[in-house]
């Protein structure tokens, strides 16, 4: 039976690590591996929601049967199957000693895995726009099958969640970073050559009429293709990141 400062400590390191993680997958395995460990069960794992397709997957997946582990996270299986998918629906966490005994209980995972499942903790991940998904525990020992061991994994999903939330915040961020970027490349470019164009007529105008050299830097048409040059070259700067934060966008 793990300690309650063990389990303070699984929360200190996971939060602690969303402060500084640049690889989501990286900080989820060692969260997954270390509820395992403190749970002393076989196997822990994330099913994340594909909306759009409802089905669960598994991104992050800690079995002591390597080969089962490789498997897994190949899977996929519909979003409304099995305790998880009552877990997602219902928004309740939930403990089942005997799976054998559970209606609910969808065997599909084990043909796949050759896996056995006896028992198991799940709990949702929770999130401000809704569930993403559930973790859950697989065969703990006996002694973990208690109201506070669930509360403690519910506690723990929260977290994961919000790690989950907070990478998905970053790649919108960065796929508008680089949209923008990539507009203000184009926008630049097109300046800079609407400048050339007008500095280019202002010069053969400017010679047509014979006029002076030293006046063409007046011309009302030098004065535009210069204000565009400037503004494209402004432009094209910003997207290649010289006028900003040149640091990649990243989870921490």
């Amino acid at each position: 039976m793990t300690t309650v400062g063990e389990r303070l400590h699984l929360l200190y390191e996971l939060n602690r690590g969303l402060t500084t993680f640049t690889d989501l997958t990286g900080l989820l395995r060692y969260v997954t591996r270390r509820a395992r460990d403190l749970f002393q069960a076989e196997g822990c794992a994330l099913l994340l929601l594909d909306a759009a397709r409802r089905e669960f997957y598994f991104p992050v997946v800690s079995d002591s049967d390597q080969s089962s582990e490789a498997r897994l996270t190949t899977l996929r299986f519909p979003a409304d199957r099995g305790i998880a998918g009552w877990v997602l629906q219902h928004d309740q966490a939930t403990m089942v000693a005997d799976v054998s005994a559970d209606p609910r209980f969808f065997a599909g995972i084990d043909q796949e895995t050759a896996m056995t499942t006896r028992s198991l903790l799940c709990a949702p991940l929770r999130t401000r726009s809704g569930n993403i998904g559930v973790i859950e525990v697989v065969n703990p020992t006996p002694d973990s099958l208690t109201q506070d061991t669930l509360e403690f994994l519910e506690t723990l999903a929260g977290d994961v969640a919000v790690a989950c939330e907070k990478a998905l915040l970053y790649e919108s961020l960065r796929g508008q970073v680089d949209g923008l970027r990539q507009a203000c490349r184009i926008a630049g470019f097109g300046l800079v050559a609407v400048g050339i164009i007008f500095a280019l007529g202002a010069l053969f105008g400017h010679l047509a009429y014979a006029l002076p050299l030293s006046e063409l830097p007046t011309r009302p048409g030098m004065w535009m293709a210069a204000v565009g040059i400037a503004v494209g070259v402004a432009l094209l700067a910003v997207a290649r990141g010289w006028l900003v934060d040149r640091r990649p966008l990243t989870s921490g």
